[in-house]
């Protein structure tokens, strides 16, 4: 697949698209549990909602269908002394892998979050061909561990 791919904000025209997308990337391998369609809805409402740290992009291609999303979340990190911009659930078609879709929407990230102090992401230790495009774009491990507590 070749040709042009607009980012577009997430809004409601999107909905069973990015939803598919959704229940296709936590189907897959590169997450580390599925999420309930609940929760991908729950995501989704948020990200097209006026809720002022948390954005959803869609890619779409020149036909005008969508080729992958992702969500932007911003946070402020004391360690840096500023916002933080973490990338969520960057998911491109299989049929358009490989076409510089990721690498354009995380030029496109750094130009739109560009006060930002840092970009953060997370990505399964397996995923090596994600982890090898995240190095070429600069990112480096972190040495924390993470932990989490689910309410």
């Amino acid at each position: 697949m070749t040709g042009k791919i607009r980012i577009e904000r997430m809004s409601e025209k999107h909905r069973g698209d990015v939803l598919d997308m959704s229940e296709e990337f936590y189907s897959s391998d590169a997450v580390s549990h599925p999420a309930d369609s609940e929760k991908l809805i729950n995501v989704f409402e948020t990200a097209v909602s006026a809720f002022p740290t948390f954005e959803g992009y869609v890619f779409v291609d020149e036909n005008g269908e969508a080729a992958g999303y992702s969500y932007i979340s911003q946070y402020y990190e004391s360690e840096i002394g500023g916002m933080c911009v973490m990338l969520i659930d960057l998911f491109v078609k299989s049929q358009y892998r490989g076409c510089g879709i990721a690498t354009g929407f995380f030029d496109f990230i750094k130009r739109e979050y560009g006060k930002a102090k840092r970009f953060r992401l997370e990505v399964m230790p397996d995923n090596d061909g994600a982890i090898a495009a995240y190095r070429r774009w600069g990112f480096e491990d972190l040495p924390y561990k993470q932990m989490i507590l689910d309410m």
